[in-house]
């Protein structure tokens, strides 16, 4: 069965634009992967993808369109041609294709700005990578306007390559790495380089990184998974990242990366020609493909779970459909408080304590005082259920969510009781008709509910009933009625 991943999206039929008679095509440097060249140097996410071909190997337009810049970034490896769908300076879509040699693009092509480039049509050759052997044809989708599209710092990235293309082979899925010693994923606190040590039980918002890559038929060079999702438990999954959408410009690629990527002394990404490490902050995201500086608030609401042990799935996929499944079991332990107040519906005011408060899962139970108040200290994270009951009173049973500080309010409602039961101790005798006594002429509690002492049913509670109730147990007369509530 074919496995739904959250972003992925249908792939287009263009060919390749080198090795068109071929599906091998190994992939030295994917969209959006984590590359950081020099030292010092600074990190960002690769704007096309690489594919390795040896010098000279001839580059052929993937779409027909019009030819919107040809120029170099720098020096003469660098040289690049971009194949645009509008001749005129409106914005458009278009295909760039880099690390061509400039003589095979110019003269062998004969390629100019302005000019019309059928689908399939000769570009160019791969130039001479001087670069650890690292020949290659980058290959990008990007946005602009303009009749000519000098500014090439300006271009805006919109899309993985590997989306439009057809005939991707793939044999090899993605592996996760462990993350932080023998853990296979690494936690730290939102926003922070505060890890957690392995096996420390987790707290609040929590930032969940692992460290994953894939080979796409170069097995020299580490490249990013297409894309990763997570989930906690049996909760449905969550994107954290998926590099189909766009990047943006080269301005915005410095401030995005450090969202998607953990680069510091724990948790360390590399991506140069020899070293590719890539630690994936999969938490970071709002649920969509775009990455934003935004995403970097996003977190694991630990909170919202109860306490105890929960299992962190990981599933990375390429864009062949190869899959891996992962996962880790974590402790997570959050405490808020908790009070409240009960009050008993029933007409006669009376001294509230002793109205039993139990919290489930979290175990915890308490009595109200005189005044139906209560509070814990710290009750446990996630939903708990507190179920507030008293003996002739239905028990009410509400759930609330333990991410913050809360207060809550309860009315208990008269039902369940025996009539004649004034003590509410689960039976009728003479302790009923001395409680009915204490309350009339001492000032003692109300029977509860205040209906379960009116026995005789005239609509108070008064000494007749503590008299109707004596006759009954001593006597034989008629039992305590089934009467409405009284009124006064």
């Amino acid at each position: 069965m074919a496995i739904a991943f959250l972003c992925t999206t249908e792939i287009k039929a263009y060919q390749w634009p080198i090795f068109r008679d071929s599906v091998y095509k190994p992939i030295g440097n994917t969209y959006g992967e984590y590359q950081c060249y020099g030292d010092p140097c600074t990190p960002y996410m690769h704007t096309g993808i690489d594919i390795m071909a040896p010098a000279g190997t001839p580059a052929y337009a993937v779409k027909a369109g019009y030819v919107k810049a040809i120029l170099t970034t720098s020096a003469e490896t660098h040289w690049r041609v971009v194949v645009g769908d509008s001749a005129g300076p409106a914005e458009c879509d278009a295909w760039m294709y880099a690390h061509v040699d400039y003589i095979s693009m110019v003269l062998n092509a004969g390629l100019d700005i302005g000019d019309w480039v059928d689908e399939g049509q000769y570009i160019g050759d791969v130039v001479l990578w001087t670069y650890n052997d690292f020949n290659h044809l980058h290959f990008s989708k990007i946005r602009f306007s303009g009749e000519s599209w000098d500014n090439w710092q300006d271009w805006d990235f919109i899309g993985n390559p590997l989306d439009e293309l057809t005939d991707i082979d793939d044999p090899d899925a993605p592996v996760f790495e462990n993350a932080y010693g023998d853990q296979k994923f690494a936690f730290a606190n939102n926003q922070t380089g505060s890890y957690y040590q392995p096996g420390e039980i987790l707290t609040g918002n929590v930032d969940i990184i692992c460290r994953a890559y894939d080979y796409i038929n170069d097995y020299e060079h580490k490249v990013t998974p297409h894309g990763i999702e997570y989930r906690i438990d049996n909760d449905p999954w969550k994107t954290g990242y998926c590099f189909t959408g766009r990047i943006g410009p080269y301005s915005e690629l410095y401030a995005t990366t450090r969202v998607i990527y953990s680069d510091d002394g724990l948790c360390n990404s590399q991506g140069d020609y020899d070293v590719r490490d890539y630690y994936f902050t999969v938490t970071n995201s709002d649920g969509d493909s775009v990455i934003e500086s935004s995403d970097a608030a996003y977190a694991w609401p630990t909170a919202v779970y109860n306490n105890g042990q929960h299992v962190v799935y990981m599933r990375a996929w390429d864009r062949a459909g190869n899959a891996t499944l992962d996962s880790m079991t974590v402790g997570v332990e959050n405490y808020f408080p908790l009070s409240g107040a009960v009050t008993l519906n029933d007409v006669v005011p009376q001294p509230l304590n002793g109205i039993s408060v139990t919290i489930s899962p979290d175990g915890q139970s308490d009595t109200t005082d005189q005044s139906g108040e209560f509070s814990f200290d710290a009750v446990g994270g996630g939903m708990e259920t507190i179920s507030v009951s008293f003996p002739g009173f239905v028990t009410v049973d509400t759930a609330v969510m333990m991410n913050t500080d809360h207060t809550i309010t309860v009315t208990l409602l008269p039902g369940g009781y025996v009539n004649g039961d004034a003590n509410c101790d689960g039976s009728v005798n003479i302790a009923d008709a001395i409680h009915i006594i204490n309350c009339v002429f001492k000032g003692g509690p109300a029977p509860l509910p205040y209906a379960s002492g009116d026995d005789n049913c005239d609509g108070a509670v008064n000494v007749a009933d503590a008299v109707y109730l004596i006759s009954y147990i001593f006597k034989g007369g008629p039992p305590p009625q089934d009467c409405q509530e009284p009124t006064k």
